[in-house]
This record gives C-alpha cells, structure tokens and sequence, in this order.
C-alpha cells in the first residue's frame, strides 16, 4: 500500500507486539520475547531487506526490544489517533533520531525519500527509529486508522492493514475470520427463522415460507462478501489481492504515461 521500507517496517512492528503473551484466535499465546535467543529467532523471521542487526545481541538488547514493544502496544491500542498523548509517545520514540535523504532504486526518473538515522548502531536504536518513523508516517498521512486489533472473538492479536480497500480485519493466526462469517450466517438464519415462526403464528408482517431455504440475491451477494467456508474465504482473499494488484498496476502505468507526456511537453 505505502512504499515498500514502510510495508516492511510496519509488519515486523506488528510482528514483535504479537510476540506478547495473549490470545491469538482463541489459543493461548505465550511470551515469545524472552532470552537472546528468542530476539535472534524474531529477527530472522522478519524481511531480510530491513537490514536489522542480529550479531552482538546481549540480554540489554532484549529488555530495550520489550521496551520498545510495550510503548508500541500502547500507541496502537490508541488508534485511529486523534488525540496527542499517543503522538508524544511517537515522539519519545523519536527522540534523537535524525532523518538523511537516499534515492530509491529503480525507476527511469531518479526518485528520493527520507530515511531515518537511529542514535546508534544497536539493534534497539535501529529498530525503534526506523518504526518510529513509520508510525510518525501513518499520523502524518491520517492512516493510523489502520492499525488494528483482530476483531475475532477471543483473540488479541494486533494487525496492520496495508490492503488497498481496508478490507484486512482479522489475523493470520487462525481461523478467526471463518468463525466470525460462521458466525454471522447462523445469526442471519435465526433471524429468518423467527421471522418465519411469527409469520406463522400471525405476529408480524407475513414472510415468504420459502425465504427461510431459498436465499435472495441480496443474501446470496452477502455469502460471497462474508464466506463461511475455507475454500470460499480463499477465493475472496485471492480476489481481494488480485483486484489491489491491478489497482497498483493502473496506477503505476498512469504515473508512467503522465511522465512521458511531462516530458514530451518540456521538450516543445
């Protein structure tokens, strides 16, 4: 969604806070943050184009990185932000981090962003410099509204949605997003069900008996927005990404064509 350094930052943020003991769709979640060892195991799960320092980890290095994650946890708890308490602890995380200029790869044009520059060369400086700056990226561009918490039941686990449409809801974790469709299909069915039943007995507006097996189109588009099955929860997440693949794609090629036009202009 974002350029990919943000992308990438963001995820390993969320990453480490789901490190924390809790629930991750209704299973118990241990602290997964707890020796060297443990942060060297979470480094190498993360985006080897993050460049985070792994070598001379000591138990220091450990207690800063849960630091890190426990002020992390409470500036997402706060979003979508629009008060400044959370935008002060950003700013603590900011605190002596200085930011340079670096061309991006790739491209005809030459194209430059800011990077930041952590206060040292150790890992807890890195990282809480590079999330700082993308969580100061996300206020600045009004999109804290997409840092999340599942919202499967009984399930704690944060989430960043970095989909085109703002469609991401639920975590990875589990099943949490089938059980929530599950769960809203039966409420549905005992809706009509009892409407049916009042229908019958003459207390209320009278239904068609056939309403209750034989679903409309209405309901039927609901069911493809709101899977219950595995297969069909696929199928709508493929279709989901295919259809922000394309979006970037168009847009990619529309930025690519004004430049030319750009160009072809400077020259006359």
């Amino acid at each position: 969604m974002f350029h990919a350094e943000i992308n990438r930052t963001l995820t390993a943020a969320v990453n480490l806070m789901n490190t924390s003991e809790g629930r991750h769709s209704a299973k118990p979640a241990s602290d997964q943050l707890t020796s060297i060892e443990s942060l060297r195991k979470y480094l190498t799960s993360q985006d080897s184009e993050l460049k985070w320092p792994s070598s001379n980890l000591d138990r220091a290095q450990v207690d800063k990185v849960r630091e890190l994650r426990a002020l992390l946890h409470q500036i997402w708890g706060a979003a979508p932000i629009t008060s400044t308490e959370p935008v002060e602890r950003i700013n603590v995380l900011l605190e002596g981090v200085g930011t340079r200029v670096v061309r991006t790869s790739g491209g005809e044009e030459p194209q430059f962003r800011s990077v930041p520059i952590p206060v040292s060369t150790q890992l807890a400086d890195v990282m809480t410099a590079v999330v700082a700056d993308a969580l100061q990226f996300l206020v600045v561009n009004d999109e804290t509204g997409r840092m999340r918490t599942c919202r499967g039941d009984d399930c704690d686990a944060v989430i960043v949605d970095l989909t085109r449409n703002r469609s991401k809801l639920f975590c990875d974790f589990g099943n949490c997003a089938n059980r929530a469709h599950v769960r809203a299909y039966r409420a549905r069915q005992a809706a009509l069900r009892e409407a049916g039943r009042r229908a019958l007995a003459g207390d209320g507006a009278s239904e068609p008996k056939d309403k209750l097996t034989k679903p409309s189109a209405a309901e039927k588009a609901a069911q493809i927005e709101e899977p219950t099955s595995e297969s069909a929860i696929a199928a709508k997440e493929f279709r989901d990404r295919m259809r922000d693949e394309l979006l970037e794609k168009r847009d990619k090629k529309d930025k690519k064509s004004k430049k030319k036009k750009d160009k072809k202009k400077a020259k006359k």
